[in-house]
């Protein structure tokens, strides 16, 4: 109850003008989350994807269109125990279903993106992401991007391979050289690093660090960031 009166008296602080256009949220703590209660690890990545879902569907309602997830680093994948991976293949794979079936992207108005180094995915998964991104590329004007099997050097390093054999700007041979720069980035978990996310994208980014774990973020959690954001001075260099 004292965190829902908290959410609705921080909600009334913020500043509709200064919203930032893409939010990159790390979530961070499923599995801790889920140790402390005694739970296998894919009980907590469960949780954590309905905060996800509850967490775009408020950032979608306050009118900020563009908001990146990452969901699997690329060390994740290589190094994380198989059934947990597998677990969380299926749920990449729910996920998929599910924004099928989401009206927002049925009439065209939300383009869904997963990138990272596929070749870590089983294919029957690969094949699901790669048609949900074909189906949905011309969707706008919101995006939902999710980051799995990423890192920023891995794909620093793939886009220049590809700028240089395709003679384009390295921006455009990034893999989310497209969306625009993030504004905002979220880390929950209390970590105090960007474990290789957006690398390249991230220069000017405001930074927020939550100690709450990612199942415990809540809507004040999230204003709580957004109102910090708010009262920053961005210079941009100048």
């Amino acid at each position: 109850m004292y965190r829902k009166i908290l959410a609705k008296l921080l909600q009334r602080n913020l500043s509709k003008d200064k919203l930032p256009r893409h939010i990159a949220i790390i979530p961070d703590g499923n599995r801790r989350w889920a140790r402390r209660r005694g739970l296998s690890p894919i009980v907590g990545h469960v949780h954590g994807y309905y905060v996800a879902k509850n967490t775009l569907n408020r950032l979608w309602s306050l009118g900020i269109d563009n908001v990146t997830f990452y969901a699997l680093s690329r060390e994740n994948c290589l190094y994380r125990p198989r059934d947990e991976l597998e677990n969380i293949h299926k749920l990449l794979s729910r996920a998929i279903d599910e924004l099928w079936q989401d009206e927002r992207v049925e009439d065209g108005s939300t383009r869904v993106f997963i990138g990272g180094d596929l070749s870590l995915l089983p294919g029957w998964l690969v094949e699901r992401i790669e048609e949900i991104n074909t189906a949905t590329a011309n969707n706008k004007p919101r995006t939902l991007a999710i980051a799995v099997c990423y890192n920023g050097r891995w794909e620093v390093e793939e886009a220049v391979r590809r700028s240089c054999n395709d003679n384009a700007k390295l921006r455009d041979s990034m893999l989310f050289g497209w969306l625009p720069e993030p504004d905002l980035l979220i880390r929950t978990g209390g970590e105090m690093r960007l474990s290789g996310f957006l690398l390249y994208h991230i220069a000017y980014t405001e930074l927020y660090f939550t100690r709450r774990l990612w199942p415990e973020f809540d809507e004040a959690e999230l204003y709580r960031a957004l109102l910090s954001f708010q009262r920053r001075e961005r210079r941009f260099g100048r």
